[in-house]
């Protein structure tokens, strides 16, 4: 594809400025309504039976799904028996708000919202830019030194762990800088803008009752899928259980038998969704809003906002036509995007290990802005990119003829990603049984006993106490941290988990945050089989920053736990 084609995908003006929206807001929309606009096309041409139907269809399926949609409300917020009316509400009016914006006139919306936040930059740029800068720079360090500092110790830390949270924010902070290709490049807009959202969004999931309580909803809805799962796997296999001179005895223990069926079921609904057009509109959305805030590419937007949904192999597939024209530093943050989260299905697979979804749910979302900073601390942006300023659309080009088509490719990859994961983990683990079965062998000698997992948590013991875990907990915080890096993240939780009944809450949270992504060696192998397959013109460029962009978004984790340690 050329980049003449390529440019006709750009949703907004490129000549407009990082802080304005688009005068146009016509042209906000073209792209993401394309689909839907030859669907309306062929509508209007139908002269088959129930010519009003089909010449309406889209309204007329709206507005029966409007009428269904409340019947179904007003009695469950009348009677209310049972459930969080709450999260149920907030469902009910987006699923109105979204369906109400496919009748609006184009740009009726963000006409307005276009329209203030144009008027709030104007302001802006009529204030001394000295004056911005100290308040804008100003701003986000302070709100988190009050905010460790002031608040009273409780269960969740002490003023002192929090400010050594504090204190490991600067250090990662200052490492990445000194390690960054070139410190003169550096947009330091870009570098506080992020933060402050990372502290936002921790304040709104953390701290704020409404926020938590809508993730904790999430969370909870994601392990009772765990149950439907559970109903797959035991046509296919048997009962889960049986019962043996009056003890019960679980069939279900391996890991091939409780996390894969969860994986192979989270793949066919997310195809579905795919098939509907849900995942590329949410993720058009947020990269809509969040290129308004921070000056990034529309690539590189697309890509962090659709990691922590679903995974970094499909996020980067999302923008695979544009692999090709990318800058290196727009291929170092879609690769630092993807290391820097889980997939949807394997944080369903986690939860087999009794992993603390609330928390694994709001580390990814805060890790989204974190990737962006370190990624772009550590390779600056020195060219300028094809999208940049831009809103592009998700590419999405295999797309099924029916749902069930849509639901069987959906198993059919994850039956492939469940292949994936246990020959990775079968290799690695053996491997990793082979090295320490070596180094046994050689300390036997000296009467020592060490393994891998010991000089990991040697080398990781600092950063451990640097985002402020407790000191009674730091040697298992730290093991575990290492095996997940070296191993990966189901390797690591199976351990952890284990120990965490021991081991006080404010450990639990900021190690699981410290974990909560694919920044390990062997994912390093698998984008790099991905990006080959997407852009072979660029094999050098993805062999030489895919190391860096994996350490990126460790560094990412770490400072979401960081922030996590400061709010909570």
């Amino acid at each position: 594809m050329s980049i003449s084609e390529k440019q006709t995908t750009i949703q907004m003006n490129d000549d407009k400025g990082h802080h304005h929206y688009d005068d146009h807001p016509d042209h906000q929309e073209l792209d993401i309504h394309e689909e839907h606009h030859e669907e309306e096309l062929e509508e209007e041409e139908y002269t088959g039976r129930f010519p009003f139907y089909n010449t309406h269809r889209s309204l007329i399926n709206h507005i029966i799904t409007f009428l269904i949609i409340t019947g179904l409300f007003i009695p469950a917020a009348i009677l209310h028996k049972e459930g969080n009316l709450l999260v149920l509400s907030l469902l009910y009016a987006a699923v109105v708000w979204w369906l109400l914006l496919q009748h609006l006139p184009v740009g009726s919306v963000s006409g307005p919202i276009g329209a203030v936040w144009n008027g709030g930059a104007h302001v802006l740029e009529m204030l001394p830019p000295l004056l911005v800068k100290i308040v804008g720079y100003g701003i986000p360090p302070l709100a988190l030194i009050l905010t460790a500092a002031l608040r009273a110790d409780d269960m969740h830390g002490t003023r002192a762990q929090r400010l050594i949270s504090c204190l490991g924010l600067v250090v990662l902070l200052a490492i990445t800088i000194a390690c960054s290709k070139k410190r003169s490049a550096i947009s330091w807009k870009i570098v506080w803008t992020g933060i402050f959202m990372q502290y936002i969004l921790g304040l709104m999931i953390i701290r704020w009752s409404v926020g938590y309580e809508i993730f904790q909803f999430v969370a909870q809805q994601a392990e009772s899928f765990l149950g439907y799962a559970s109903q797959g796997r035991e046509f296919i296999f048997g009962p889960n259980s049986t019962t043996f001179k009056g003890e019960t005895i679980p069939f279900a223990g391996s890991f091939a038998i409780s996390v894969l069926p969860a994986i192979i079921l989270f793949a066919a609904v997310i195809q579905c969704l795919y098939y509907y057009n849900i995942v590329q509109s949410v993720v058009a959305g947020m990269a809509k809003a969040v290129i308004h805030i921070i000056d990034i590419s529309g690539v590189e937007c697309v890509a962090a906002c659709a990691a922590p949904f679903v995974g970094m192999s499909e996020a980067s597939m999302l923008v695979g036509p544009f692999v090709s024209e990318m800058t290196e530093a727009e291929l170092h943050q879609v690769l630092t995007s993807g290391f820097a989260t889980i997939s949807g299905s394997v944080f369903l697979g986690l939860l087999t290990f009794n992993a603390d979804a609330t928390a694994l749910l709001t580390c990814c979302m805060m890790s989204v802005p974190c990737a962006i900073v370190i990624s772009k601390i550590r390779f600056p942006e020195e060219e300028v990119p094809l999208t940049k300023g831009t809103a592009v659309a998700p590419a999405y080009k295999d797309r099924e003829s029916n749902a069930i088509h849509a639901i069987s490719n959906g198993a059919i990859f994850g039956i492939k990603l469940c292949i994936v994961i246990i020959a990775v983990l079968l290799a690695v683990i053996s491997l990793l049984g082979l090295a320490n079965g070596f180094l046994g062998w050689i300390f036997h000698f000296y009467g020592v006993e060490i393994s891998i997992e010991k000089i990991a948590s040697w080398i990781l013991y600092p950063l451990a106490w640097l985002i402020g875990i407790p000191a009674t907990d730091l040697t298992a915080a730290a093991e575990a941290m290492g095996i997940k890096f070296i191993l990966n993240e189901f390797a690591a939780f199976a351990m952890f988990t284990g120990k965490s009944a021991s081991l006080q809450p404010r450990t639990v949270l900021l190690t699981t945050y410290a974990m909560a992504s694919f920044a390990n060696i062997g994912s390093i192998g698998t984008q790099i089989s991905l990006f080959l397959t997407l852009a072979p013109d660029r094999a050098d460029a993805i062999a030489r920053l895919s190391f860096s962009a994996c350490l990126c978004g460790s560094v990412s984790t770490l400072i979401s736990a960081c922030i996590a340690g400061i709010v909570s």
